[in-house]
């Protein structure tokens, strides 16, 4: 009796490529985001970070695409599970030899944190959250680097 090969199909929904978020003063968040994780300023050819811009783009090292869209809307991006522990849904992942420069970077900043310092999840790796201009809460991961 032979056995039949059956080749595994991958998912259709490759990666996560682009973040339309919105911002009271795009300008200002984009801003922020350069000065805290250093984002190239100029990476974007058709949406730069400009002053008074209503769309302002920054690229991650991953190809993820940030679009910071003028809006009053806000959006959090956190929510409570069943036990009441607050989630963020932005989580990005950072170098571990990184992630003590960049506590430091957002206290020098005066960023409101959500944790009060770096949190050793073991296997699962290091991490932080912190709120961004607009409330959104964000975490950053060292897994796996």
């Amino acid at each position: 009796m032979s056995e039949q090969v059956v080749e595994k199909k991958q998912p259709f929904l490759m990666d996560l490529m682009t973040l339309y978020l919105p911002a009271k003063d795009p300008y200002t968040t984009a801003k922020w985001y350069v000065d805290i994780f250093g984002f190239d300023p100029n990476a974007s050819h058709h949406s730069p970070l400009q002053e008074g811009a209503g769309l302002v783009v920054l690229h991650t090292a991953s190809d993820l695409t940030l679009f910071f869209v003028r809006s009053e809307d806000k959006l959090p991006l956190s929510f409570n599970n069943d036990e009441g522990h607050n989630h963020a849904v932005l989580l990005f992942r950072v170098k571990d030899a990184e992630i003590e420069e960049l506590y430091a970077r957002l206290i020098e900043h005066g960023v409101p944190l959500a944790t009060e310092e770096i949190v050793d999840r073991g296997g699962c790796g290091r991490e932080l959250a912190f709120y961004d201009p607009d409330g959104r809460k964000i975490e950053i991961n060292t897994f796996d680097t």
